[in-house]
């Protein structure tokens, strides 16, 4: 087939007229959406993987146009082996902007730092939040709100990286994680949103390689629990898994552009080594968790419960 440079642009401007009436379905200009989706993906960012990701990245751009997603969460990983060194470092090109290209896409994606991404600069990443119209990494950790169709949506953002520390004087003492701790006990008691969401690198429970944290299961769980906290998200164990503990779901999505088999866990409800992504449905009601293959196939849906 050839093409033209006239065939070239319209398929470019049907493309993205595409993306925007996807965006736009089911709301209403000037008013919030009826409900909220997006899409978590984890452990993207692997160069040597490209095939992956890329594939991962397609099933994602086409479940975003489905579901008028309005943004992204990445549970971090988000540049292997070692992070990336600067703003200018050619790994956002080759491993974020090239790789997640679809219209349905370009929405902001809400990142948090894995263990990874601390082989590089931490900064750069927080600092490339200025220069993208996209990439939301305004701290170490941070919050955000959705409003819709009458609801609320309080997110909560963690670097459970400098939570669980570096030297061993930090391992033992954990004062990063004290700090973000007591913020987030702080900001849960202040949130009136009958969603709240709490995202981070390190699962609290998994089936995966790395497993449960005890210190995340010690310190942070309680905090969950008692402010009736909907779901905490992650990645670091590459594979899709669902667990559920008390009344908090907890959802690893950490096969972006890596997948490994889980083994079996008490707590799960549903685990696969496919690589994939996660997206999360709400409304005023109730909602909904979903996993997808590199084919965009459904492997497995949930309901979330108010």
């Amino acid at each position: 087939m050839i093409y033209t440079r006239r065939s070239l642009i319209q398929g470019g401007l049907a493309s993205l007229a595409l993306g925007s009436l996807a965006h736009a379905a089911g709301k209403q200009e000037g008013q919030p959406a009826r409900d909220l989706s997006f899409l978590v993906v984890g452990d993207w960012g692997d160069g040597q993987s490209r095939a992956t990701a890329s594939a991962v990245a397609k099933a994602m751009g086409e479940i975003g146009a489905q579901k008028a997603t309005s943004f992204v969460i990445s549970t971090g990983d988000n540049f292997y082996e070692s992070g990336v060194d600067s703003t200018t470092d050619t790994k956002w090109q080759t491993n974020f902007e090239e790789i997640y290209s679809a219209p349905s896409l370009q929405v902001p994606w809400y990142a948090v730092l894995g263990n990874h991404d601390y082989g590089g600069s931490a900064k750069a990443q927080i600092d490339y939040s200025k220069k993208s119209r996209r990439w939301r990494m305004p701290g170490h950790y941070f919050a955000e709100s959705k409003a819709f169709g009458g609801s609320k949506a309080d997110f909560f953002f963690l670097d459970t990286q400098r939570m669980k520390g570096d030297t061993l004087m930090e391992i033992v003492l954990h004062p990063d994680a004290e700090l973000q701790l007591d913020w987030l006990d702080r900001k849960l008691s202040a949130s009136v949103a009958p969603w709240k969401i709490v995202v981070g690198h390190h699962p609290v429970f998994s089936g995966g390689r790395h497993g449960d944290s005890t210190f995340l299961g010690q310190r942070l769980k309680p905090i969950l629990d008692r402010h009736g906290v909907s779901m905490y998200l992650c990645g670091h164990d590459h594979h899709l898994e669902a667990l559920r503990s008390e009344r908090v779901a907890y959802f690893v999505s950490g096969s972006g552009s890596r997948s490994r088999p889980p083994r079996p866990h008490p707590k799960s409800l549903f685990a696969s080594p496919v690589p994939g992504f996660l997206l999360i449905e709400l409304s005023s009601t109730g909602g909904t968790a979903s996993f997808f293959d590199t084919d965009a196939a459904l492997v497995y849906s949930q309901p979330l419960a108010l």
